[in-house]
């Protein structure tokens, strides 16, 4: 089986979408209910839904040759992502910017980043587990959210339900702030670009910080 995963192959794919939301962290809070017991109302033969995820990650070989989606934007911008055993990486440009997963490292991306990729409808949903916003911000995000989760048959029934429970998940504790070292940055747990908590992951932060401002200009 071929590693690479073809963009087109997610285009209106109910079964990948309700299983790659699975992996974020939203959640209904009204109800108490985790992201894969909201996403129950997107309904769907079990057993070939459980036939095609085992065939897309092609699970026999998933922990030597791990499949991954990978693109390149424009001649200065590309991105991977990797759908490991437990936890699903992402990458800008070969630099690794965070996982979902259980020791997920998210909210990577702004609002205004996640809006960068508004032609690519595909990435726009891929990165958007990995988006952090503030609550006054959740106004602006839920239209477009429903927009595209009209588009992914058997979502659009349920998708502002569903885009309400993915929101509760991007809400930030703190908002990310420019530093004149640094560029963006936040003080998030488990999120990359917190500098101050994972000193690590400043030369990184750096680089990815010119990486996106590049890429925010190109697309007008």
């Amino acid at each position: 089986m071929n590693k690479q995963i073809q963009i087109e192959e997610l285009h209106n794919n109910t079964f990948f979408w309700k299983f790659y939301f699975c992996w974020s962290r939203g959640y209904d809070e009204k109800e108490e209910l985790n992201i894969d017991e909201v996403l129950e109302v997107v309904q769907t033969d079990e057993t070939k839904a459980y036939e095609w995820e085992r065939l897309f990650l092609n699970e026999e070989d998933i922990e030597e040759n791990p499949r991954y989606i990978s693109e390149k934007l424009t001649d200065n911008f590309n991105y991977a992502i990797e759908f490991q055993e437990y936890e699903i990486n992402f990458f800008l440009n070969d630099i690794y910017i965070g996982n979902l997963g259980g020791h997920f490292e998210a909210w990577f991306f702004t609002l205004d980043e996640l809006l960068a990729f508004e032609k690519y409808p595909n990435v726009f949903l891929l990165f958007l587990p990995m988006t952090g916003i503030q609550e006054s911000e959740r106004l602006v995000l839920k239209p477009i959210i429903i927009k595209h989760l009209n588009t992914i048959p058997h979502f659009e029934t349920h998708s502002e339900y569903i885009a309400t429970c993915i929101l509760n998940g991007l809400i930030m504790e703190s908002s990310f702030n420019e530093t004149p070292e640094t560029g963006l940055t936040n003080i998030q747990n488990h999120s990359l670009r917190n500098v101050t908590t994972y000193p690590r992951y400043q030369e990184d932060v750096i680089e990815l910080n010119k990486i996106m401002s590049s890429f925010m200009k190109q697309r007008f």
